[in-house]
């Protein structure tokens, strides 16, 4: 929770320079190549983390390998996050930010996880259905996983809904647990 907060603070603040100057759509795509970059490599990842290397060699080596390839809203917001140590929570910042940008476009991110992928038709109905729910462009991210067994589970926002299949039968063993409780005292008077 305390690392969403932090993510949400510097998200914030570099949403807020880049809406005043109107360059939002690119500074999410320099950020997200950054977090990409840092998700993917290793080295790099280590080099920006590691305690052995000092504030002022990782802001050179920011400058020498990103001036005149992002702009400078991007090497100085790094700037900003080697000062107080905060590289690490790039990918949560970068996640952050791209809400916030939906936010401001009307656009809302749904994750639909079913076991298998669903069909076009049920992922247009999801869509019209949160839409009008919400009234927001939907962006759907499906994903599977074969532990649900069945059904959907759907996640917008605060809102889950849990369709699942395993969800249904843990609700079920959870009322016969609850019943057979409630029988045993009944047959005890």
């Amino acid at each position: 929770m305390v690392g969403n907060n932090i993510a949400r603070v510097y998200a914030t603040a570099l949403f807020d320079a880049a809406r005043e100057k109107d360059i939002q759509e690119q500074l999410q795509e320099e950020l997200g190549f950054v977090v990409e970059l840092f998700s993917t490599n290793e080295d790099f990842r280590s080099y920006m983390t590691s305690p052995s290397f000092s504030k002022n060699v990782k802001k050179n080596f920011v400058e020498k390998v990103f001036s005149g390839n992002l702009s400078e809203y991007i090497v100085n917001f790094l700037f900003v996050l080697i000062e107080n140590d905060r590289q690490s929570g790039l990918p949560g910042i970068n996640t952050v930010f791209g809400d916030l940008l939906n936010e401001l476009n009307g656009r809302m991110k749904v994750e639909v996880v079913s076991v298998s992928k669903l069909d076009s038709e049920i992922l247009e109905n999801i869509k019209h259905t949160l839409k009008n729910k919400f009234n927001k462009d939907i962006i759907i991210d499906e994903k599977t996983d074969d532990g649900i067994l069945g059904g959907v589970i759907i996640r917008a926002g605060d809102l889950v809904i849990d369709g699942s299949l395993f969800e249904s039968l843990k609700k079920i063993r959870y009322n016969l647990l609850n019943s057979k409780v409630r029988s045993e005292a009944a047959y005890e008077n």
